[in-house]
């Protein structure tokens, strides 16, 4: 059985001006594991062949590069729907469960 994990970093960024909390944002990031490595080549051939790319940097928890260009996404957009449709639709994985507290998903299919 091979699994795959979408995982959740949400970053939260605080803004003082004198000692005085003034704002709280956050960002989510996603990041996507395979239990197998070469899921991952697969992956990341699948969105440069729809013009996108996909790099993860570590440093910083965070996912970079661009979006790929699927049809069925048009004005809003994000990587955990990228990756999620890669997963259900493109890579033959279904949805196994979710990592509480709600931090991402797992995916799951049988080894050919």
């Amino acid at each position: 059985m091979l699994t795959a994990k979408i995982i959740r970093h949400r970053h939260k960024y605080h803004h003082y001006m004198n000692d005085d909390l003034k704002d709280v944002t956050e960002e989510t990031f996603f990041k996507i594991v395979f239990s197998e490595p070469s899921e991952m080549d697969l992956f990341k051939e699948w969105i440069r062949k729809h013009d996108g790319e996909y790099n993860y940097n570590k440093e910083e928890s965070k996912q970079e590069g661009t979006f790929p260009k699927v049809p069925m996404f048009h004005d809003e957009i994000c990587w955990c729907d990228i990756m999620t449709y890669y997963l259900l639709h493109v890579a033959g994985y279904s949805f196994h469960s979710v990592i509480e507290p709600y931090k991402g998903e797992v995916y799951v299919k049988d080894k050919l």
